[in-house]
């Protein structure tokens, strides 16, 4: 018998004619590492919530879900709310508490967990002074630590950055491999994952199709003609043979040809935004989360600001719009600014999606939202909440459009769009400036880029050179390359 085995699964959300899924049939082995991909909206989200009764959406469901364990964790793409208390030791107290585990049983079992995911430096830590990663990591360990048959992951890496992405996914491996934990993760960047999965549960308009074998989704989606193939690794889909692993494109990348390397001018006088020594805390006496830090945004053009979780990419996009005020220094702005948070569901205000957007048809078929017309704003997937957050964004008609983590859930066609959507903006003489975690966006489609460290901007300088210049913060063809190629139109005969 499988450890999870769901027949002919359908689900429809309340006030819907779609079907969310549609006759899913999938059978998971236990101990395996299941990787759950698809367009957004395509029913990874509601797939995953209902294998978890307590998180279950409301809605009409028919079928079975057979699972043959109850002890399943889940850790969504929320960093925040995936904390429920205040300090590092009473989050990881909490479950046991609920469970009733005695106090000398807890201790010890808290000590090794805490432990195991190094968190003994900041065990009496407040929750709230934690980094996204950190915090990401923590809502691991106190899944992890009710010991769980099963965990389920809803893009847990969206907003964290390369570095604490690929920790957590290096602690989740661990998990699978030395403890035979059932794992299910949906994720748009896949590139760690995609070698290691056991099975890849592919879902399109609500249905499935599973792959044994990597390799041949990777083939799968090579050949057909969906756009969705731009998921895969940028060394999948310029190298022959397509190589599903860094270590074989790196031993393949010498037959590559590369593009020619043009380099963009930026014209220094074209500044549409800029902000000069600026300098700010929280509170009085507190460490400065920014400190004589310079920036500035050139017109028409994609603006990318990049680095750390906890570094103060957020802080200076809300001091831009004017959310925040520094204590020293100024910002001058040429234009009207709109400001877009990372957590989009504080813009929604309305019942439905068609009327977030006024009611303007064009704007919906623009961000192709049709289809989500009636649907609650709150009962979208994360990639169809960011789409229509950008899409109140523009409808602002603002001059200077500032987004933090854009393509945040988001499936990879639709970073394309966005990107298209974005330079159109920049023609018309819009300004645009990115927060991103997102190094392969941010590689591929921005103008200019700045890296945010120790309170300042440490360097900032056109793409192509930005990112060549980088080691390891950088694009996965750029580590591959040397900097020779950034994105996938770096490499000679792409899209030809």
């Amino acid at each position: 018998m499988a450890f999870l085995e769901i027949e002919n699964l359908s689900f429809t959300y309340p006030n819907c004619a779609e079907k969310a899924l549609d006759g899913v049939n999938i059978s998971v082995s236990e101990g395996s590492l299941c990787l759950v991909v698809g367009k957004s909206g395509s029913g990874k989200s509601t797939l995953l919530r209902l294998l978890k009764k307590e998180i279950a959406p409301s809605g009409k469901i028919s079928g079975k879900i057979k699972i043959v364990t109850d002890n399943i964790g889940f850790v969504s793409q929320n960093v925040e709310s995936n904390i429920v208390t205040d300090t590092v030791s009473s989050e990881l107290a909490f479950s046991l508490e609920n469970k009733g585990v005695g106090r000398e049983k807890a201790g010890l079992k808290i000590a090794e967990t805490a432990s195991y995911f190094n968190l003994n430096g900041i065990y009496n830590d407040k929750t709230d002074s934690l980094s996204g990663g950190t915090k990401q990591l923590l809502s691991l360990a106190s899944v992890v630590i009710s010991n769980p048959d099963m965990i389920i992951f809803d893009e847990p890496v969206s907003q964290l950055d390369p570095i604490s992405a690929e920790n957590f996914l290096n602690t989740v491996l661990k998990l699978n491999r030395e403890q035979g934990i059932t794992i299910l993760i949906s994720s748009h960047k896949i590139d760690k994952l995609l070698p290691v999965a056991d099975k890849i549960i592919y879902l399109e308009n609500g249905r499935a199709d599973t792959f044994d074998k990597p390799q041949e989704f990777a083939d799968f989606l090579l050949e057909s003609s969906s756009n969705f193939k731009s998921v895969l690794p940028a060394y999948t889909q310029v190298l022959s043979g397509a190589p599903i692993d860094f270590i074989t494109a790196k031993k393949q990348i010498s037959d590559a040809q590369f593009a020619e390397n043009h380099i963009d001018i930026i014209d220094d006088n074209e500044k549409a935004l800029f902000a000069k020594n600026l300098c700010f805390a929280y509170k009085k006496g507190q460490k400065n989360v920014l400190f004589r830090l310079n920036f500035c945004a050139y017109k028409g053009k994609i603006n990318a600001v990049v680095g750390a979780n906890g570094s103060g990419k957020t802080t200076l996009l809300k001091i831009l719009s004017g959310i925040y005020k520094p204590y020293s220094g100024k910002v001058k702005a040429h234009g009207k600014i709109c400001y877009m948070p990372q957590n989009v569901k504080t813009m929604f205000l309305k019942d439905t999606v068609f009327e977030e957007l006024d009611c303007d048809e064009v704007c919906l078929k623009q961000f192709g939202l049709e289809h989500l017309k009636y649907r609650n704003p709150f009962d979208l997937s994360g990639g169809e909440e960011q789409r229509l957050a950008i899409a109140k964004i523009v409808k602002t008609g603002a001059d200077i459009i500032l987004l933090d983590e854009p393509t945040k859930s988001v499936d990879a066609p639709f970073k394309a769009e966005l990107a298209e959507m974005l330079k159109s903006l920049c023609r018309k003489g819009k300004t645009v400036v990115i927060v991103t975690h997102d190094l392969e966006f941010a590689g591929r489609y921005c103008d200019f880029a700045s890296f945010l460290f120790d309170s300042d901007i440490i360097v900032s300088d056109e793409r192509k050179r930005f990112f060549a210049n980088l080691d390891v913060y950088t694009t996965v063809l750029s580590r591959l390359t040397n900097g020779r190629a950034i994105c996938v139109d770096d490499i000679k005969g792409y899209n030809e």
